[in-house]
């Protein structure tokens, strides 16, 4: 757990968190990034898809009820799979990643219900931090 290297422009505070199973051969990734503003993380947003697009084998992933301010998409470099979900909300950019998994409708299903979770979290954070 620490700051979100990959964070883009001037985001006000950013976390990253790392799961993996027991031997590391596969692992999810689950990243927030506050913005101060709402145009800022809009930037920030588009800035990201914009990076995520020209990384070499990129691929965008079909999924239904995503929203109009997310992506989905996959690289496989090395014999490695990465599916990737970027979503905006507010002054939030929240964004997941499971490494070496394939790109199944099963996987990319699971990648957007955890990201929701934590799209949810964030802001009842934010929201208790606001009350204070």
């Amino acid at each position: 757990m620490g700051h979100n290297l990959t964070a883009v422009a001037n985001a006000k505070a950013t976390r990253s968190v790392i799961y993996a199973n027991s031997d590391s051969s596969k692992k999810v990734t689950i990243t927030v990034d506050q913005y101060p503003t709402a145009s800022d993380a809009s930037s920030a947003y588009q800035e990201a898809v914009a990076k995520s697009k020209i990384v070499p084998g990129f691929k965008p992933v079909p999924a239904e009820n995503l929203g109009q301010d997310a992506f989905v998409g996959t690289v496989t470099q090395g014999g490695e799979t990465h599916i990737g979900l970027g979503a905006l909300h507010g002054t939030l950019i929240v964004g997941a990643t499971l490494a070496r998994y394939d790109p199944t409708p099963e996987n990319t299903a699971k990648l957007i219900s955890l990201t929701r979770e934590e799209e949810r979290a964030a802001k009842a954070a934010m929201d208790r931090n606001r009350q204070k």
